[in-house]
């Protein structure tokens, strides 16, 4: 799936497998959602002002996060299939171990097992940076 990127200069577009866009077209929902709650207390931000002609730059750098992009894609490769789907479905989509055990046709400590094996993992690969 293409996931578009911009900022008041930069515009990118990035190829991504369907699990990787879900997260982060829900991180830019989360990231809206609490913009919005930040604006209602303060009704000027910088994000959104004009200066001779050009907007301000979003205080989010596009570079680090096509990084941090590339970065969690490449930590979730490093996942089996059983604990990436277990690991994205309780921890993003809001399932139960048990609604997903049933859904998987797996028990519920198998899928307890993949998510802390999935975190350990991911623990594991970030200490290696």
């Amino acid at each position: 799936m293409q996931y578009f990127y911009a900022t008041a200069t930069v515009a990118i577009e990035i190829d991504l497998d369907e699990q990787f866009y879900e997260l982060l077209i829900d991180m830019d929902r989360d990231a809206f959602n609490s913009e919005r709650k930040h604006s209602r207390h303060h009704p000027m931000s910088l994000d959104h002002c004009e200066h001779h002609g050009e907007w301000f730059e979003d205080k989010h750098d596009a570079i680090s996060e096509i990084e941090l992009a590339i970065d969690l894609e490449r930590a979730l490769s490093t996942l089996t299939d059983l604990q990436r789907v277990c690991l994205v479905e309780t921890r993003q989509n809001g399932k139960t171990q048990q609604e997903l055990a049933v859904e998987l046709g797996k028990s519920r400590s198998t899928v307890q097992k993949a998510v802390n094996g999935a975190i350990e993992t991911l623990k594991t690969v970030e200490s290696l940076k």
